[in-house]
């Protein structure tokens, strides 16, 4: 890739988040959140492969406003994901935590009001100003090669080592989602040639299902998470008895997926690729 390609890559995935600012703005959409979100990790991962290139002056980052409005784009949904978890989880019972249900609102709310005042400052426009300037003059294949290596090396490193903590599970798919969107550029023989190289034996298939675990995986740490003690005490007590029970329901179901996570991630991964 030289300069021109690398730019239009960068200039279409920053029209792609204008839209979907767009679209978040409307009515903070679910939906519309995630695909802006989607987007951005699209332009982080590639920013992150072109940080790789020898003579670049330096890691190529995101500016700060527009990764702010990410990180609480990221709290607004996962708040509004919250709602429609605990409702479903209980839909067979009489009594709702609705007390839980509207301070997840409040808080929602709170936050959106937060995030139209950062996306009223183009933080888009600010960022593609920022990094247009720091991109390299060309970006060859074995550069990606290299770029494949470091991911897969630090990927090695966590499963090898045996701390599987919820951050490392977290580190392990956020550095597959970089190859899964970087490998996205390349097309035809050259895409399935380096297909072959970057997953290592495996099909795209067994990847994008991998991805979708590691997904679900992070998703149960989230919910959890979002039944902190502070505010579950904070409610009455038939909500904080019915929230608790679900916090250890699903706890348990973590730990039962995670389990099954570690020994995918040791079994599928590790003897193939790592030699003694």
């Amino acid at each position: 890739m030289n300069k021109e390609e690398i730019k239009h890559i960068t200039d279409t995935h920053y029209k792609k988040i204008k839209k979907h600012i767009k679209q978040v703005t409307k009515d903070f959409d679910v939906e519309a959140i995630h695909q802006f979100r989607v987007e951005y990790k699209k332009l982080r991962a590639f920013l992150r492969m072109m940080s790789q290139q020898k003579g670049n002056a330096g890691e190529i980052k995101i500016s700060k406003k527009l990764k702010k409005g990410y990180n609480i784009s990221g709290v607004i949904r996962d708040l509004q994901l919250q709602q429609q978890r605990i409702l479903e989880v209980t839909k067979e019972e009489s009594q709702k935590p609705r007390a839980y249900i509207t301070l997840l609102q409040k808080e929602s709310d709170r936050l959106k009001k937060e995030l139209s005042e950062i996306f009223l400052e183009k933080p888009v426009n600010e960022c593609k100003k920022k990094t247009d300037v720091l991109v390299p003059e060309k970006f060859p294949l074995n550069s990606f090669r290299n770029f494949i290596l470091q991911k897969w090396a630090a990927i090695y490193e966590i499963i090898i080592s045996g701390n599987f903590n919820d951050d490392n599970i977290h580190a392990i798919r956020k550095n597959l989602k970089d190859l899964f969107y970087n490998l996205k550029i390349y097309e035809g023989i050259e895409h399935d040639i380096i297909s072959l190289s970057i997953w290592k034996g495996k099909d795209e298939n067994y990847i994008i299902q991998l991805l979708d675990e590691l997904g679900k995986f992070q998703d149960k740490c989230v919910s959890i998470a979002l039944l902190k003690s502070s505010w579950i005490n904070s409610l009455n007590t038939s909500n904080r008895e019915q929230l608790r029970r679900i916090k250890v329901a699903w706890i348990k179901d973590k730990l039962i997926t995670k389990k099954l996570l570690i020994e995918k991630l040791k079994t599928d991964i590790i003897p193939q690729q790592v030699e003694p």
